[in-house]
């Protein structure tokens, strides 16, 4: 999927001559230290930041030649942090809000209840844990069906039932012939089917 990918920040060379693999199922794991390039991978991959160099195959059309416009909803992205939400608006709020821009209305209820957030789906986010918050963010990729989720750092905030909860929805969506890329600090554990690849960034060879 990825090939010979390069990336320039600030000048400076992140990565280059990257190249990896990704098939239905699967599970492809980025890590490395801060500044390596984790994050900037996966916004080059969701088609908000260029490539120095390289290509995305994905069904046989280049990606980054093509425009991100024709992938866009194939992918659901998942930033680091959880600034996108709304603060003062409740989390149903949020997530009818995020439905009504590219999602499906009618899953709503089902995916807070999915993330464990019914009983908190009329409170406003600025009175919700860290955690919820989190939660929260997580219930947007479950809106539509999107094959390949781009996830970065989705464990933070999270405490062990809820890291557990969210490994649980991953394995449903790799199962059923999902993809996900997934930037964290933390150590995954291998899906339930597929593969789980890794790739270290800023390692010194």
């Amino acid at each position: 999927m990825l090939e010979n990918i390069a990336c320039i920040r600030g000048g400076r060379m992140l990565f280059q001559n990257l190249s990896c693999g990704l098939a239905a199922g699967d599970v492809l794991h980025l890590s490395g230290p801060n500044g390596s390039g984790k994050t900037s991978l996966l916004r080059i991959m969701a088609g908000a930041l260029p490539a120095a160099a390289g290509k995305i195959l994905w069904g046989g059309s280049d990606f980054l030649k093509n425009g991100p416009e024709e992938h866009a909803g194939r992918i659901a992205f998942l930033p680091s942090d959880d600034r996108n939400l709304k603060i003062l608006e409740t989390a149903n709020e949020n997530i009818r809000f995020w439905a009504q821009l590219g999602g499906d209305t009618t899953r709503c209820a089902d995916v807070l209840s999915r993330m464990n957030l019914s009983r908190l789906a009329h409170t406003p986010v600025q009175r919700l844990s860290a955690g919820q918050r989190r939660r929260l963010s997580i219930a947007r990729i479950l809106l539509n069906d999107r094959p390949l989720w781009l996830l970065d750092e989705p464990f933070n905030g999270l405490d062990a039932a809820s890291m557990t909860l969210f490994r649980d929805i991953l394995d449903a969506h790799v199962a059923q012939g999902g993809m996900a890329v997934i930037a964290s600090h933390h150590a995954l554990k291998p899906p339930k089917s597929g593969a789980l690849r890794h790739v270290e960034l800023g390692a010194v060879a």
